[in-house]
């Protein structure tokens, strides 16, 4: 079976579970106890050999889900929105997905989408994106089109900056950094795939 799908099925399945847990209690059920629940039901799929080739993506999940800031749930339901609307198969829109992954779960930076029920105000230490640098910076098929936008408030700007370029899924540009205000904006272009032949 394809990875999509499997990792569909999973998805699915998790908030299934999490939500029959969740009715089974008439008090409110916390994020934290939430994101519990979920770990518990995709950890043993890690080692499960039906889930081989989603393996990586259940333990970054299973690792999201033990970062207190994070809230597994939602993060579940935007993964599972979001190949419907960009094709996440597809290289370079996946790439990005999953370097975004790896920024929370090692750096403890989560992503949201810049929204104007915010009224601009945004949180510290919290990467923010713009909806239309994704919907109009990757093509159908996810290759990437043009450079991506990520702002973030916190004293961390250049590490993120630096965990990107070494992580070597794009290539970052630092357009704007203001120490005082530990405030950056970084850009991040398509790494150019190496023409066959080339050294």
């Amino acid at each position: 079976m394809d990875t999509y799908y499997i990792l569909n099925d999973v998805l699915d399945n998790a908030l299934l579970h999490l939500y029959l847990s969740v009715a089974e209690t008439e008090r409110f059920t916390p994020k934290a106890r939430r994101n519990e629940i979920l770990v518990r039901y995709l950890k043993p799929m890690i080692k499960d050999k039906r889930y081989q080739q989603v393996k990586k993506e259940l333990k970054s999940l299973v690792a999201l889900g033990r970062v207190a800031s994070c809230d597994l749930e939602l993060k579940l339901i935007e993964f599972n929105e979001l190949p419907q609307r960009y094709d996440l198969q597809a290289t370079k829109a996946k790439q990005l997905f999953d370097l975004l992954t790896r920024i929370e779960t090692e750096l403890s930076l989560p992503t949201r989408f810049l929204n104007v029920v915010d009224n601009g105000v945004k949180l510290p230490n919290t990467i923010y994106m713009l909806q239309e640098h994704i919907e109009n910076g990757f093509t159908v098929a996810g290759e990437q089109v043009a450079s991506v936008s990520l702002f973030l408030e916190s004293e961390h700007v250049i590490s993120l900056f630096n965990f990107i370029n070494v992580d070597g899924s794009f290539i970052a540009e630092m357009s704007q950094h203001n120490i005082d205000a530990k405030q950056g904006h970084i850009l991040l272009h398509p790494k150019k795939q190496q023409k066959e032949g080339s050294f």
